[in-house]
């Protein structure tokens, strides 16, 4: 894993911990990576 995707995997743990202290949770779509989309949903 090259360092730009350790930093991506940092920055979605931290999201993920941030949004479920708020009591909100995250949505991942996994199955098509792009780099130039939405990584994420809160929910």
């Amino acid at each position: 894993m090259d360092l730009n995707h350790q930093k991506e995997q940092f920055s979605i743990a931290y999201v993920h911990a941030v949004a479920s202290a708020a009591g909100f949770g995250l949505m991942q779509d996994n199955r098509n990576p792009d780099d130039e989309s939405i990584d994420l949903e809160i929910v």
